[in-house]
């Protein structure tokens, strides 16, 4: 008998550890995909005889659909089952990418790219939510940090396989490429995740409140995207953010008459939550913004060509690889506050040296500064996800867990938006200019750090003060 309770034991370790690589794989894949087109979008306006204007949408289509829909389906797996809704994403996204290979033309090729990120979606949205059901909580913090690792090497091989593929083979290969590792994964996924969902929750599914949230989140996003490009005080952009903030008030004045809102209101008055999903935000803003503009200053004004340029940007997502899952297992054991802090100081650290001394610094120096970077977003992530999960009821995971995932798509938006704006229309040969820049905008991440630690601090005061409620209460009661 007792050997067949450790047999037991072994096979469902091993179970989770399958279940955690096919995990792993859907986000690695999903980042990845991301990322891979951006190096060969010149070659495809040649190739489908479009614009870059209509090419880009190839990748802003991708990510605004992906962020829109996160939150959707969150709320979809809490109803139906989460492991029902990521493997469904899996099959989605498996075949939405091999159909994408076969377009015609770019308007079909646009249109199978919107379906791809749909089931990247299903997947992103879930995943939180799958570990935090399964995973004991002693391996929860580590087995985050995993997926942080998963993430940041997508991201960061993407572009590296998109210049190969542009270099050596057809256009068909930036869709085909990843297609043996998801189907892999979608096999796994469906062998591993156990098939156990909690309770559906009673109540109607606030259709309306979905879709306003979507078209929020979406026309916001798709603001920030093309502020840049219709210029940030132009009629089309104003009507826009209008729009959204319209779709705002409409969806707070509807989701305070529903029953069961698509919003979980109840869980946003949580500090623990509302603090971990802002510092998640924050902190993928503060870690874009740096790896957009810093390319600009390494060949703009160092000089540097743009493979050495990869180089060295490459410190970030390696030690960012590294110590995610270190900050992952340490939090499982010590809690997530310290890490959370150390993670933001390393961050906000990263963007005061850039702020202060960037004409100064060595190439080794930035190499270390990049690294910090990458170390105080690994500190920050898995721990700070951990943490919120934590703090959320079963019936909500997977609703937070897709709020975890667009935070995190919004974050990296908006880094991308604020550098790219600031480096909009500054002339390199004026190196004061130049500098006055790369100043301003590495100053705006600070001053973001420095409010991300005021929500940091509210938060755990906030936190402190339920505590204490809580057992003062205990105290009464007994």
């Amino acid at each position: 008998m007792k050997t067949e309770i450790i047999k037991k034991k072994e096979g469902s370790s091993r179970n989770l550890f399958y279940m955690l690589m096919a995990i792993c794989l859907g986000a690695f894949v999903s980042h990845f995909t991301a990322g891979i087109v951006n190096v060969s979008l010149p070659r495809l306006t040649d190739t489908f005889h479009a614009g870059i204007g209509t090419v880009q949408w190839i990748t802003t289509g991708y990510l605004l659909a992906v962020a829109s829909l996160l939150p959707v389906m969150g709320k979809l797996g809490d109803r139906y089952g989460q492991r029902r809704i990521h493997n469904l994403g899996y099959v989605c996204f498996t075949i939405s990418s091999v159909l994408i290979a076969f377009s015609p033309n770019v308007a079909i090729l646009l249109l199978l790219r919107v379906l791809q990120a749909a089931g990247a979606s299903m997947f992103q949205a879930t995943n939180i939510a799958l570990i935090t059901m399964y995973m004991p909580k002693e391996r929860r913090g580590r087995s985050l940090g995993i997926v942080s690792t998963a993430v940041a090497l997508g991201g960061m091989s993407g572009p590296i396989a998109g210049g190969m593929i542009a270099q050596w083979l057809s256009w068909q290969w930036l869709f085909l490429i990843h297609v043996p590792i998801i189907l892999f994964a979608t096999w796994l996924a469906f062998r591993s995740i156990p098939n156990q969902e909690p309770e559906r929750k009673p109540g109607t599914f606030d259709g309306m409140g979905a879709v306003l949230f979507t078209a929020v989140i979406g026309i916001v996003i798709l603001g920030v995207t093309q502020g840049q490009v219709w210029g940030w005080g132009s009629l089309g952009l104003v009507s826009l953010f209008a729009a959204a903030l319209a779709a705002l008030v409409l969806l707070l004045w509807w989701e305070k008459r529903q029953a069961h809102p698509f919003l979980p209101l109840p869980v946003f008055k949580n500090a623990a939550v509302t603090s971990g999903l802002f510092i998640t935000g924050s902190s993928f803003l503060l870690a874009n913004t740096i790896l957009v503009v810093l390319p600009f200053y390494l060949t703009g004004l160092v000089g540097i060509v743009p493979l050495e340029v990869g180089y060295i940007m490459a410190a970030y997502p390696l030690i960012l690889a590294a110590a995610g899952p270190f900050a992952g297992a340490l939090s499982d054991r010590y809690g997530s506050r310290l890490f959370q802090f150390l993670g933001l100081c390393g961050m906000g650290g990263g963007s005061l040296i850039l702020t202060l001394w960037l004409e100064q610094l060595s190439m080794l120096e930035i190499v270390l500064t990049l690294a910090l970077t990458g170390f105080g977003m690994g500190l920050v992530t898995s721990p700070n996800n951990s943490f919120i999960m934590k703090n959320v009821a079963s019936h909500y995971v997977g609703t937070i867990g897709g709020m975890v995932a667009l935070m995190r798509n919004v974050g990296m938006v908006f880094g991308a938006a604020l550098g790219l704006g600031f480096m909009n229309g500054v002339s390199f040969d004026e190196k004061a200019h130049a500098m006055g820049a790369f100043t301003s905008v590495f100053g705006i991440n600070v001053a973001i750090f420095i409010l991300s630690m005021a929500v940091f601090g509210y938060g755990l005061f906030l936190d402190w003060k339920r505590k204490g409620s809580q057992k003062q209460e205990t105290n009464s009661s007994v």
